[in-house]
């Protein structure tokens, strides 16, 4: 698909804007002379922030040894891409002008997949962890630029798919220019996100990556697109549970020739592991 990200980004109007504290975290994990001393002086710029990241960094999905009480042992002890996926994670909220019931669903369905993702490359080794769980993290970053530039339209469009008048990528043309997988992907790019990242957002629903000439970014892709699939199955950042999609039919899970008897416990393993953890995302 060729598509000319700055007229997308020009489409949409009124961005959301990365934090400040998250775009200066990213510049100097960007740096090779940056210390953990230095990231952690400036996460603690923002308290709320760095409540939420240590409270991330303390729970079960990250499983410390011990309890960590500080920013700087918690960079120490995590690593620096583990930081940036927490205060990425942990930044997602203030993406919102209001965090009504629509964003509360958009934030759990963020946060679900992020951690399905996670979950479905350590079970399976499909993709880099870390990198699979920023890509379930941003999947549907575009919805929730659509809900922040164009709320009214973005609700009705909500609606219209709740209503049973289709799914999502069947209506959004209806209301909006571009889908938001391809606006999600633009942002991304003008947030100078890798190309990976603005890739497997580009195509996390339709896989339209070829599997040959890009392995990697189709299996990280197609990690993003199952973990999707498992979210809407429990009901994650949904109204109701998804009960028509079978996981053993998926694209994803054919191509990545997962073992179809574990499906069931991966399943279930994300639904504990997201209830355990929802509530220190949400801070």
């Amino acid at each position: 698909m060729n598509v000319d990200f700055q007229t997308v980004v020009n489409s949409v109007g009124d961005l959301p804007t990365m934090p400040a504290v998250a775009v200066k975290v990213i510049e100097q994990l960007q740096d090779t002379s940056t210390s953990a001393a230095g990231l952690a002086e400036t996460v603690a710029h923002d308290p709320a922030l760095s409540a939420r990241v240590l409270k991330i960094a303390n729970s079960s999905f990250y499983s410390m040894k011990r309890q960590v009480k500080t920013l700087e042992s918690a960079i120490v002890l995590l690593g620096e891409r583990t930081l940036r996926s927490l205060v990425l994670a942990a930044s997602l909220k203030g993406m919102n002008k209001s965090f009504g019931l629509l964003e509360k669903m958009l934030w759990e369905d963020a946060i679900g997949c992020a951690i399905g993702a996670k979950v479905v490359a350590r079970r399976f080794e499909t993709a880099d962890s870390e990198e699979a769980f920023l890509s379930g993290l941003f999947r549907h970053i575009g919805k929730v630029v659509l809900n922040y530039s164009r709320p009214d339209a973005f609700q009705e469009l909500m609606q219209a798919v709740y209503n049973g008048e289709g799914d999502v990528q069947e209506l959004e043309r209806k209301y909006f220019p571009f889908s938001h997988a391809v606006v999600g992907a633009a942002v991304l790019k003008k947030w100078n996100f890798s190309e990976s990242l603005i890739e497997s957002t580009l195509h996390h629903a339709d896989l339209n990556i070829d599997q040959r000439e890009e392995p990697k970014l189709f299996r990280l892709t197609a990690t993003v697109h199952l973990a999707g699939a498992i979210c809407g199955k429990l009901g994650i950042g949904q109204r109701i549970p998804d009960t028509r999609t079978d996981l053993a039919a998926l694209h994803s899970v054919k191509a990545l020739g997962l073992n179809l008897s574990e499906l069931p416990d991966t399943l279930d393993s994300i639904r504990v592991v997201f209830n355990e953890n929802r509530s220190y995302f949400l801070g």
